[in-house]
């Protein structure tokens, strides 16, 4: 794993070290908006529906899982480009989904998470929300990215939800936390994060809410004869990132209701 490392170093800074455009190329562009009308299509027909039984959730466990999208030739695929596509579900015991779904169209997204560096809400509309936050992805390398997302709200009857957002402003932050932090024009943008949606479910249960987020990125490709070494590392790091997401969120609100049971035995 050392040398495996070693290599995904030298890679990772040989890459980063040449600029790449924010814009992407017609190709790549007209590849993801094809990806996401198809993730979209099935996301669509789940809402509202029952969250899928995971195994290990009810006992408090994490479950995450890599997704794929099916096209007419095999799976779909970005062209010159790299989509990271993970789906998670968690149980948070005692909560309540009109407490959950509330604090979410109310609040920014949380802090406290490792990969979250600040957020604010911008703007506030019934069943929607327009968020700034901060982010900081660390693989060997680590950017700092300034994101803006649109985020929308559905409740589906009184035991399940729905909630969606699309990043709309994605700005790598060059010598952020420094007194030369600055912008990153789209020149020196290294390609590390391109696009960003994400799509929640949330569903009331006996044992509290079941929650399952699905998150799909953009970047820059891995070069073909450094995959091998590359692609284990780079999924180990986005599933971590998605546990963390979970785990904080859970937290979070399991908080909530250890409060609330709290106040009800006084």
């Amino acid at each position: 794993m050392g040398r495996q490392l070693c290599a995904l170093a030298s890679c990772l800074c040989a890459m980063a070290a040449v600029p790449v455009a924010q814009a992407l190329r017609p190709p790549a562009e007209a590849g993801w908006q094809a990806y996401v009308a198809a993730a979209e299509t099935r996301v669509a027909r789940e809402r509202g529906q029952a969250i899928p039984h995971r195994p290990g959730v009810d006992r408090g466990e994490i479950f995450i899982e890599q997704v794929s999208m099916p096209g007419p030739d095999g799976e779909l695929a970005v062209p010159d480009a790299g989509v990271h596509h993970w789906r998670g579900t968690v149980l948070v015991p005692g909560a309540r989904l009109e407490d959950v779904v509330s604090r979410l169209e109310r609040e920014p997204p949380d802090a406290r998470q490792e990969d979250v560096v600040s957020s604010a809400i911008l703007q506030q509309r019934p069943g929607r929300l327009t968020v700034a936050v901060r982010v900081r992805r660390s693989l060997v390398i680590s950017a700092v990215f300034d994101t803006e997302h649109e985020v929308s709200f559905v409740r589906h009857g009184p035991t399940r939800a729905s909630s969606w957002s699309t990043a709309t402003k994605i700005v790598e932050v060059a010598d952020a936390g420094t007194p030369r932090e600055r912008p990153m024009r789209p020149d020196e943008d290294r390609g590390l994060l391109w696009r960003w949606n994400a799509y929640w479910r949330y569903e009331q249960v006996e044992q509290g809410v079941l929650v399952e987020c699905e998150s799909v990125t953009l970047s820059r490709t891995v070069p073909l004869l450094l995959r091998p070494v590359a692609g284990p590392i780079v999924g180990h790091v986005a599933r971590e990132s998605m546990d963390r997401t979970l785990a904080v969120f859970r937290d979070r609100f399991r908080n909530d209701s250890s409060r609330r049971a709290e106040g009800d035995r006084r």
